[in-house]
């Protein structure tokens, strides 16, 4: 037998399963689902069967697992950033462990796919350390995806030395590198770009 609490915050109920937490709903779903919506702000009910709570935590899962593909539909994500989102929105661990499973299972999510598209999007505008720093921090391991950053490097043709010149043209095109105050500046605007002081210096002299 199942106890669930529901918390009512705005216009949300925030769902409790044996203390344990899953998500919101609106008053609209209980009556959707044929249960008796909250009477008070704060509510415990004892439910004689397993199914109403399945048909609570399915409802849950369903809005997790729906803002995932939502989110994929627009761009490749990793695991971790698609977390983030959910629990953003008031999706429990729980709920989003099993959402993460389940993409990754369909291949919606998949973090080669993730790690190959980062890449071709920041190419041309940052370092290739600097890359890999923030798919890192994206959650997703860069160096057991070297290859693939290996190969989008091949395969777009592009040196450092090609960034860092493309970078300089558009930023400085009409500016004398000589000049040891524009040098300065455009050593620093490099770095933030992720390039070393010792790459930069080697492609000015």
């Amino acid at each position: 037998m199942n106890t669930v609490r529901s918390k009512k915050k705005g216009k949300q109920y925030k769902i409790y399963v044996n203390d344990i937490y899953l998500g919101s709903i609106f008053k609209a779903d209980f009556e959707r689902l044929g249960i008796d919506a909250p009477e008070s702000d704060d509510e415990f009910y004892t439910f004689d069967s397993d199914s109403e709570v399945c048909a609570i935590r399915d409802l849950i899962y369903d809005r997790a697992y729906q803002k995932s593909i939502g989110y994929l539909a627009t761009a490749e994500y990793p695991a971790g950033v698609i977390k983030n989102k959910l629990y953003m929105k008031g999706f429990s661990e729980t709920i989003v462990e099993d959402v993460i499973a389940v993409l990754y299972e369909s291949k919606y999510l998949d973090d080669g796919r993730f790690v190959e598209s980062y890449t071709r999007t920041y190419i041309r505008s940052k370092s290739r350390s600097l890359i890999e720093r923030e798919i890192q921090s994206r959650g997703v391991e860069a160096s057991d995806y070297r290859h693939i950053i290996d190969d989008v490097y091949s395969d777009e043709g592009v040196t450092e030395d090609d960034v860092i010149k493309d970078l300089l043209e558009k930023k400085y095109k009409n500016l004398d590198l000589n000049d040891i105050r524009i040098k300065r500046r455009a050593i620093a605007f490099l770095s933030r770009h992720g390039f070393t002081y010792d790459k930069i210096n080697n492609y000015l002299t």
